[in-house]
């Protein structure tokens, strides 16, 4: 455990993890899995839209700084997501590639012809 939230240039966290009353009674795993899904939650922000060169540079720092899973996009969003999610998948990275799908036959089948690890399904309900 570091005793600041942060190293220069190099990462952050909130100095408030570091408050006792909020880490009393914390029982903390020995490891933690970080899930990043910026590759295609990204893109929900209005006016973002990453080219597959961009999805790969991301997706390739990610793997750099130990990210241990990627959720790679939507391939039924577009033919340019499915494509990067496809190139992302042959790069041989240590990262474990996630697509997203909704609870659709269709949508499943893309996102699996894509060659990632996993399929994350959305149920939407209410």
């Amino acid at each position: 455990m570091h005793e600041n939230y942060f190293e220069d240039g190099k990462w952050w966290v909130s100095p408030y993890n570091f408050v006792p009353e909020v880490r009393q009674g914390l029982e903390l795993p020995p490891k933690v899995q970080i899930h990043d899904a910026a590759l295609r939650d990204g893109e929900q922000t209005p006016g973002v839209v990453f080219s597959i060169d961009d999805k790969i540079r991301i997706a390739t720092k990610l793997d750099e700084v130990g990210v241990e899973r990627i959720e790679a996009g939507r391939p039924a969003v577009s033919p340019q997501d499915a494509e990067a999610i496809k190139e992302i998948s042959r790069l041989g990275l240590n990262v474990r590639i996630h697509t997203f799908a909704r609870a659709l036959k269709q949508d499943i089948d893309m996102a699996m012809e894509c060659g990632a690890h996993g399929v994350i399904i959305e149920v939407p309900i209410g």
